[in-house]
């Protein structure tokens, strides 16, 4: 990423794959984000960039970016290594100012776990700009580990229609985490919500979209 592809990025704003921090937050906080986007569909983390997008730069970005790779290292399990083509952390140059850009891509090594102070693991997941502890299908399918990798072409009608309507009501300014529930899906194609959820599940287990929250609360965003 260069300072004109970063421009971009800012432009559309924090979502699925992008996330800001203005300063390095502490070790938990820092790699949650690394953690959901190697678990769903990959994102950038933006170190020194305000929650609105502006930049404000860091006076030590080579230590931060250090800092980020030991921290996947550390307190992410199984690791996220630089070496593994998984994680990479690059210094822009804002004309003045300096961000850095952490890249993770999804990985072949799900599900990876936040290491918590107290020992315990969490398992989190990108679901719109918000990084949420998994449960449910999305919980039970990342268990299992990757799975064969399923093309849009081989779903039925409803399930691709689905697909496509999830990606579109992914996040709105009323509803960062996303909008796309069962409820409106089924009110949106008139069907029954009992066929929706039975679609909505496949989806979820195949490992195409993930969900977070409980029922009819429950928000999906598509990871591919």
């Amino acid at each position: 990423m260069d300072w004109a592809s970063l421009q971009s990025v800012l432009e559309a704003g924090e979502g699925p794959q992008v996330e800001y921090k203005r300063i390095l937050p502490s070790d938990v906080r820092a790699v949650r984000p690394l953690c959901a986007f190697a678990n769903t569909r990959g994102g950038w983390l933006l170190i020194g960039v305000t929650d609105e997008g502006h930049i404000h730069g860091l006076h030590h970005p080579e230590a931060v970016a250090r800092q980020l790779l030991l921290l996947a290292r550390g307190l992410i399990e199984p690791p996220l290594e630089p070496h593994s083509g998984v994680i990479a952390a690059h210094i822009i140059d804002c004309d003045g100012p300096k961000v850095v850009a952490v890249r993770v891509e999804r990985s072949g090594e799900i599900p990876h776990a936040v290491v918590q102070p107290d020992g315990s693991r969490e398992i989190v997941v990108r679901v719109g700009a918000a990084n949420r502890e998994a449960d449910g299908p999305t919980l039970v399918r990342l268990r299992r580990g990757p799975v064969p990798t399923i093309r849009v072409s081989q779903l039925g009608p409803l399930e691709r229609a689905a697909l496509e309507w999830i990606r579109r009501h992914a996040r709105s300014a009323e509803r960062p985490s996303g909008e796309a529930t069962v409820a409106r899906f089924a009110k949106a194609k008139n069907i029954g919500q009992a066929r929706a959820q039975r679609v909505f599940t496949r989806l979820e287990t195949l490992g195409m979209v993930v969900g977070h929250g409980a029922e009819r609360a429950r928000v999906y965003v598509a990871t591919q």
